[in-house]
């Protein structure tokens, strides 16, 4: 069976398993400090909506902010980098 390139799952070791919580049925907390991250959520947020798992209504609100999340994150990075960059010229500057 061909794959989708997407081989994340609890056991594959990426993640992290809350203790039970009596008020709470058992989650899974994944990480979401990159666009890949992001990615990913959207990824298994979509499955679970396509299977039935969370309403459509539900998952669009979802989805929209972690694209929110995304933007924030790649915004960021651009920002970290042009910081960089501007570091690394800056002795480089002639007149």
């Amino acid at each position: 069976m061909a794959t989708n390139g997407n081989d994340e799952t609890p056991e594959s070791g990426t993640w992290e398993v809350l203790p039970p919580d009596p008020t709470h049925p058992r989650r899974l907390r994944l990480p979401l400090s990159t666009a890949v991250d992001v990615r990913k959520e959207l990824a298994r947020l979509y499955r679970q909506m396509k299977v039935g798992r969370i309403p459509a209504a539900d998952g669009t609100k979802l989805a929209y902010v972690l694209n929110i999340l995304r933007q924030t994150i790649e915004t960021s990075d651009i920002e970290q980098r042009l910081e960089a960059l501007e570091k690394a010229t800056e002795g480089q500057k002639e007149y």
